[in-house]
C-alpha cells in the first residue's frame, strides 16, 4: 500500500469525525503569534480545518497535502491548495514566500535525513523573522514502541503507517541551527487523543546560515 493510498483511506474515516471540522487546539494556541494578514503555509494540512480557521482570521493560506481526497474536502475559496508530499523536494515555492510555516502532526512520518530536509525547506520558505509552528508525536505517546522498529524512535505500525516519536531534545537537535525557539515543550494536546503527549515547537527562522 502506498502512503497516498493509506492516507486517502484514513481521511475517508476521519470525514465522519466531529473534530475534523474544528480548528485544532494547536492552531488556536499559535494564531495570536501570526503577523497581520500573514502568508501562511499549512504543511500537511489534511482536510484543512486549520487552513480554514487561519483564512477566516484574514491570513492568506497555502495548503499542501498529498491526499487528494483530503484536499477535495476543503470549502471552496478558503485556501490555495497544492497536492504534494512533504518528502518531495524542493517544494514548489520560491525562497522567502511565507511569514508562517505551520505543520500540525505532519512531520513525524519520515526517516531522519528526510525530516532534516523538510526542516531545511521550511527555513528556506520563511521570510526573515518568519515563524515555524510545529507539533509532532512524542516519545511519551502510548503507541511508542509498537510495530516494527525502523530506527531510533521510528516504527511502522502497519503497512503505509510509519511514525517517528520525538523528545524535546531530539527535536531541538534536529532544528536548533535552523530556528530559534520561543517555545519547545512536550505536553501538546489534540481533540481526538486522550493523552497530552505531543512536542510543540514555536520558533523564529534563524538569520544565520546553517553550517
Amino acid at each position: 500500500m502506498t502512503a497516498t493510498t493509506f492516507w486517502n483511506a484514513k481521511h475517508r474515516t476521519y470525514r465522519g469525525k466531529d473534530w475534523i471540522r474544528r480548528p485544532t487546539l494547536f492552531a488556536q494556541e499559535v494564531i495570536d503569534r501570526f503577523p497581520p494578514s500573514a502568508d501562511v503555509l499549512d504543511a500537511g494540512c489534511g482536510q484543512g480545518q486549520d487552513s480554514v480557521y487561519f483564512a477566516a482570521a484574514g491570513h492568506r493560506v497555502t495548503a499542501v497535502d498529498h491526499s487528494d481526497f483530503a484536499l477535495a474536502n476543503f470549502p471552496d475559496g478558503s485556501a490555495r491548495r497544492v497536492t504534494a508530499s512533504l518528502a518531495d523536494f524542493p517544494y514548489p515555492f520560491a525562497d522567502a514566500s511565507f511569514d508562517v510555516v505551520y505543520a500540525h502532526l505532519s512531520v513525524h512520518y519520515f526517516d531522519l535525513p528526510t525530516t532534516r530536509r523538510i526542516m531545511t525547506e521550511f527555513r528556506r520558505l520563511l521570510r526573515p523573522g518568519g515563524l515555524l509552528c510545529l507539533m509532532v508525536n512524542s516519545v511519551d505517546d502510548p503507541e511508542h514502541g509498537e510495530g516494527t522498529q525502523l530506527g531510533p524512535d521510528y516504527y511502522e505500525l502497519e503497512p503505509g503507517d510509519r511514525k517517528r516519536y520525538f523528545s524535546r531534545r531530539t527535536l531541538h537537535d534536529l532544528t536548533g541551527d535552523l530556528f530559534l525557539p520561543y517555545l519547545l515543550e512536550q505536553h501538546g494536546r489534540t481533540h481526538k487523543d486522550p493523552h497530552q503527549a505531543f512536542v510543540r515547537l514555536i520558533a523564529e527562522r534563524n538569520a544565520k546560515e546553517p553550517a
